[in-house]
């Protein structure tokens, strides 16, 4: 097992994490050049040079550092000379610093990196998309030897072993992220936050993706159990597809937070509820809580000992080919383990569609 941990430029975290099974650490400033994908509103505020002694801190304790440059859209800036040139700086400043490997999306970005700085190895974002052998090799062409893999084959075991047999590099799963299983807004979403943390731009005004998933899962939570995340017991039939290498999602989370899950991981071992580790944390996002009061905070419970070995039933089946109105099986997992508030549920769902409603009516024009 190797692990790639969030880091939130706590240094007390690094020191919590050694007796571990980590091999890198990953983080990024919160707005730059390159933005990436978390808004910077929702990331801790920290300074170039801090940043800089936080890496060189986790390079003496023995962690490699991942940097994150994986934003999926820069406005077409990168293709501006002056532009460039501060990408050129950037990319100089993280190999003074001996960064190990870059996380990156854009393949113009990849290639730009691979020939310029052959020291950082270079890992394909989980905002790459990247779904197929094919598209797979092309990757491996432009100078990637890691890939993030696209988290809606996590369940998808057949998929996984054939992907893995061909691919030949090195392929991280991400196993807390609790997104929407066919999540209609990621690709806008990974959009929206490039942005949200690319200088030249400012915060979101108004997330609308995470208010429409935050809305869907608390008005249907079988999306918890759609939602394809692993826990730290069901590793092992990832281990045996050949796979080492899983990520932890978690870069705006406190420092004890981190600790847990990454500890949850390490020992395969879930808290009674699973939904605990899943990011956001208990699927409940903290900007809401902050920019919108009046939505009440739903606790999801997912009950780790009624969902039983869940994950075996996935083997043979292929939930992105399936209709999960004639299949039911996630549905009744969520019945057994899946528990909130009914009445609280009901009240966030109002707020979700009252917000909603009053943005939409706010932003409504005459058509002619």
């Amino acid at each position: 097992m190797r692990l790639n941990v969030p880091t939130n430029w706590d240094d007390t975290l690094l020191g919590s994490l050694v007796d571990l099974p980590v091999q890198s650490v990953y983080g990024k400033l919160p707005r730059e050049v390159i933005g990436g994908g978390r808004p910077a509103a929702a990331l801790p505020d920290v300074s170039k040079s801090d940043a800089a002694r936080h890496i060189q801190l986790a390079h003496r304790l023995g962690f490699e550092f991942n940097y994150i440059l994986n934003a999926s859209c820069l406005g077409n800036q990168e293709y501006q000379p002056e532009y460039l040139v501060r990408i050129r700086r950037l990319l100089d400043w993280l190999a003074e610093l001996k960064v190990e490997s870059l996380t990156i999306s854009i393949p113009y970005l990849i290639e730009l990196a691979a020939r310029n700085y052959p020291q950082f190895r270079i890992a394909a974002s989980v905002f790459s998309h990247i779904d197929c052998l094919d598209q797979a090799r092309y990757y491996q062409d432009l100078g990637v030897s890691e890939i993030a893999m696209v988290q809606a084959y996590n369940r998808n075991f057949k998929f996984l072993s054939q992907f893995q047999e061909g691919f030949g590099g090195d392929t991280q799963l991400i196993v807390n992220n609790a997104c929407l299983f066919g999540c209609p807004y990621r690709r806008y979403h990974a959009n929206l936050n490039s942005h949200a943390s690319q200088m030249g731009y400012g915060d979101l005004a108004f997330d609308y993706p995470v208010i429409s998933c935050s809305r869907e899962r608390i008005a249907s939570p079988v999306e918890l159990i759609k939602s394809p995340w692993i826990r730290p017991e069901d590793l092992h039939y990832y281990e045996e597809l050949g796979f080492a290498k899983f990520k932890l999602s978690g870069r705006t989370e406190t420092t004890a937070w981190i600790v847990m899950a990454a500890t949850a991981y390490a020992q395969r071992r879930s808290p009674q509820n699973v939904a605990r580790l899943l990011t956001p944390p208990n699927c409940s996002h903290s900007l809401h809580q902050k920019h919108y009061p009046g939505i009440p905070r739903v606790e999801l419970v997912i009950d780790n000992e009624a969902l039983g070995d869940f994950l075996p039933a996935f083997f043979d089946r292929d939930c992105n080919l399936s209709c999960c109105m004639k299949c039911g099986y996630c549905r009744e997992v969520a019945e057994r383990a899946v528990k909130t508030d009914p009445e609280l549920s009901s009240q966030a769902v109002a707020g979700y569609d009252r917000l909603l409603e009053e943005h939409f009516s706010a932003v409504a024009v005459p058509l002619y």
